[in-house]
């Protein structure tokens, strides 16, 4: 009796006191679990004081980050926080309360028997598995980070074409009008001379060719417009929220970018590969002893008398699973081959949208300047041939020809531009550096920072 009291008064001030016992295989170091937590994101609250410019949002970026699409890409990092914690409690001391009634078998009457207490467990080792769990609780928060980060990107790209199809819309429709008015100015003359039979049918058809063309490239132009302007729309964006500025030199410096800064999407697929390795440790640190403090404490509720009490070490040894670990292990093995040659895949794709551009920005000079030619030479034709007009030695429908192909020469020009734009941004999505296209990047990695 003596020494179930006293086991059973132990157990109680235990339950009360026990320490937290560390790992045999690591240390717990509480202050790193603490930093841990969940810090929500607020794209209002930044670094340093609010009239900071380096430290401020940019307005226009912050309604991007409002999207739904990036709230919930938000609320995944604070999940992946929280699993932290979760992982962290199993090193907790586990107090449950316990409690039996039903009737006595031990003799022919039948009597209610109960009894409550206490159940304490305490792990002391299991082999490093729960270290290994932690850690990639950990770097699931980056990845959470990471793909935040990506999707950020991806949602701010969709913007930034958006605009630039506006702003390509703009110029081709004051070519178009100009083209249109020199065309409607000189209608006139030219039914004029048909009717005196001074220009052919052909020559008229040949013009309107020429008109329709430019129709075609118009109206395409403002459809895609009109769509831009919707999706703007959805961005909260409006009339008063000026354009992002495009960055169009930046590109050149990315071989030595690529020296200094882990991209994303590389930095991504690395750290899913980590997982994999702390998943692999984990497994394996499940074929080590678990070892455990244990304790109970029970009372039988009509003869107190009858209490126990035990206080002691729980060891459990796996001996066979099926080959179920081994089976785990192979998968997530596999697993970082394909992340590895994913990888592989990206790099040489980020290398070859490099090299693409460096070529299409070497035609793209060559053309332009060419092009560039041709608008000053056409300019020349044209004055020349309103003189000739006028001295009767060239024919309106000549003048009128050249001057439309003097703004459809232009609206190449146009369109080359803006070919060459969207190369660049082609560009920067490969890399997942659409940020640097607006010199945004550092406030993106700052909001989850």
């Amino acid at each position: 009796m003596l020494v179930r009291s006293f086991a059973f008064s132990f157990f109680i001030i235990l339950m009360g006191c026990t320490p937290k016992l560390p790992f045999i295989n690591e240390p717990v170091n509480q202050a790193e679990n603490n930093a841990d937590k969940s810090k929500p994101l607020n794209v209002e609250k930044v670094t340093g004081h609010k009239n900071d410019s380096i430290n401020s949002i940019d307005p226009r970026l912050k309604r991007i980050l409002e999207t739904p699409s990036l709230l919930a890409s938000h609320k995944n990092i604070e999940a992946a926080r929280q699993n932290i914690s979760i992982i962290q409690s199993q090193s907790e001391p586990s107090l449950s309360a316990i409690s039996n009634i039903g009737p006595k078998l031990d003799n022919d009457e039948v009597e209610l028997d109960a009894s409550g207490g206490f159940s304490l467990t305490q792990m002391i080792s299991d082999g490093g598995a729960l270290s290994a769990m932690k850690e990639s609780a950990q770097l699931n928060v980056k990845v959470a980070k990471l793909a935040y980060i990506q999707n950020a990107n991806v949602e701010l790209m969709k913007v930034l074409r958006a605009e630039q199809t506006i702003l390509n819309f703009q110029r081709i429709e004051a070519i178009y009008e100009e083209q249109l008015g020199v065309y409607n100015e000189n209608l006139p003359l030219i039914k004029k001379a048909v009717q005196a039979n001074i220009i052919s049918k052909t020559d008229i058809l040949k013009l309107e060719q020429l008109k329709l063309k430019s129709e075609e490239a118009f109206l395409t132009s403002k459809t895609a417009a009109d769509a831009a302007h919707l999706l703007r729309g959805k961005y909260k964006l409006t009339k008063e929220n000026n354009f992002f500025e495009i960055n169009l030199k930046k590109w050149t410096s990315f071989d030595k970018l690529s020296k200094k800064v882990i991209f994303s999407n590389i930095e991504f697929i690395d750290t899913q590969i980590s997982i994999m390795k702390k998943d692999i440790e984990a497994i394996e640190a499940s074929y080590s002893p678990y070892v455990a403090l244990a304790g109970t404490a029970t009372a039988d509720v009509t003869n107190i008398e009858d209490s126990l009490g035990f206080l002691g070490v729980n060891i459990s040894l796996p001996v066979r699973d099926g080959g179920k670990r081994d089976f785990q292990i192979k998968e997530k093995k596999l697993q970082i081959e394909a992340l590895r040659d994913q990888k592989e895949d990206l790099l040489l794709i980020q290398k070859t949208a490099f090299e693409s551009l460096k070529t299409f920005h070497e035609i793209y000079k060559k053309r332009s300047k060419l092009l560039e030619k041709q608008i000053n030479n056409s300019q020349i034709i044209a004055a020349d041939l309103e003189l000739k007009l006028r001295a009767g030695a060239a024919s309106v429908i000549d003048l009128a020809k050249e001057k439309m192909n003097f703004y459809d020469l232009r609206s190449q020009n146009v369109a080359l531009e803006y070919q060459f734009l969207i190369e660049i941004m082609n560009f920067y999505q490969a890399v997942g550096r659409q940020c640097d296209l607006t010199d945004l990047c550092g406030q993106i990695n700052r909001i989850v920072d």
